[in-house]
């Protein structure tokens, strides 16, 4: 059986969205991601993500927040806890 797999170039993972394994890339070693309770900077933080930590998301949708500007994405990690992250912060659109 032939197998027909491409590596994504970057641009193409970026548009990528539900059920792929993700690095949080804060950008700050040392600056850990904030989990949060909903879609947007404001909501309540309900965790923290380790920098360079492997996240999955669980949703294709991006969920816009107007007050920051900013793109979230519903996650699982590991540990079976869900939330809400900058889709920045793993490679997405802003």
């Amino acid at each position: 059986m032939e197998n027909n797999r491409k590596m994504l170039n970057a641009e193409e993972a970026a548009q990528v969205t539900g059920g792929v394994h993700r690095k949080i890339n804060t950008g700050v070693d040392g600056l850990d991601a904030a989990l949060r309770k909903e879609a947007r900077k404001g909501s309540k933080q309900i965790g923290h993500i380790p920098n360079g930590t492997i996240i999955d998301t669980i949703t294709d949708e991006l969920v816009y927040d107007p007050e920051s500007g900013r793109n979230f994405v519903q996650v699982l990690l590991d540990d079976g806890r869900t939330g809400w992250v900058a889709a920045s912060i793993i490679g997405m659109k802003r």
